[in-house]
C-alpha cells in the first residue's frame, strides 16, 4: 500500500492488525494489547514521514489527538515527529476498535 488515502483503508489495516494479534495469541500466547501496540508502532504508515503525514491528512485523527492531549503529550521535536506519533496512535486506536468489534479477548 503506497499510503492510506481514506478511513476505509485505515480500517482495513486496523482489521488486519487485530486479526493478526488474535491469531498470534491463539498460536503462541501473549498479550493482544501489546501486539497491537507493537504493530502500530512498527507500521510503515507511522514510521515513514510521508506516509504518516498522508494518513493524518486523509483520515480522522480526532480520537488520537484527544488521547495525546489527555496524556499531556504536547511537545514534539518536529512536524514529522508529530505526524508519526499521531499516525501511530490513530492506527492503534483503529486496531483496538476492530479488535473489540471482533469480540476482543473472547474471539481469541
Amino acid at each position: 500500500m503506497k499510503y492510506i488515502k481514506n478511513d476505509y483503508e485505515l480500517q482495513q489495516l486496523a482489521l488486519s492488525i487485530a486479526l493478526e494479534a488474535i491469531e498470534e495469541v491463539k498460536n503462541h500466547g501473549g498479550d493482544h494489547y501489546e501486539l497491537i501496540d507493537q504493530a502500530a508502532a512498527s507500521s510503515e504508515h507511522a514510521i515513514y514521514t510521508y506516509k504518516a503525514i498522508m494518513l493524518c491528512a486523509n483520515c480522522c485523527t480526532a480520537d488520537a489527538e484527544a488521547m495525546l492531549d489527555d496524556n499531556g503529550y504536547e511537545r514534539f521535536d518536529s512536524f514529522a515527529h508529530h505526524a508519526s506519533v499521531l499516525a501511530e496512535v490513530t492506527i492503534q486506536n483503529a486496531a483496538l476498535q476492530e479488535f473489540y468489534e471482533l469480540g476482543g479477548e473472547v474471539a481469541a
